[in-house]
């Protein structure tokens, strides 16, 4: 199986109202090609089955070049599962689901 379909099977088992991060992905896939994966969701043909909105940064920041509008809609498209941030990030602790 593909890299890239390992990376969207993975992403859809991440639930509604949870996120989780690049690495989490990575490890969870025994890669540390994490620009990789992150290439792959940039250009996620399969939204909202493979729900790469679900996916922040480590710290819980949003991906400045979120591929599906920009960083204002991956932020609208968490809020909307019932995320919440504190200032400009995820709360991480929170919502981060387990894989």
């Amino acid at each position: 199986m593909s890299l890239q379909q390992q990376v969207y099977d993975t992403l859809q088992k991440v639930p509604k109202g949870k996120v989780t991060t690049y690495g989490d992905i990575g490890k969870k896939l025994n890669t540390k090609g994490y620009r990789a994966i992150g290439q792959i969701l940039h250009k996620n043909p399969y939204w909202p089955k493979v729900p790469c909105h679900r996916v922040v940064m480590a710290d819980g920041s949003l991906a400045p070049n979120y591929g599906m509008g920009g960083p204002s809609v991956h932020r609208q498209r968490l809020e909307a599962e019932g995320v919440t941030f504190i200032g400009s990030k995820v709360d991480i602790d929170r919502y981060k689901a387990q894989l």
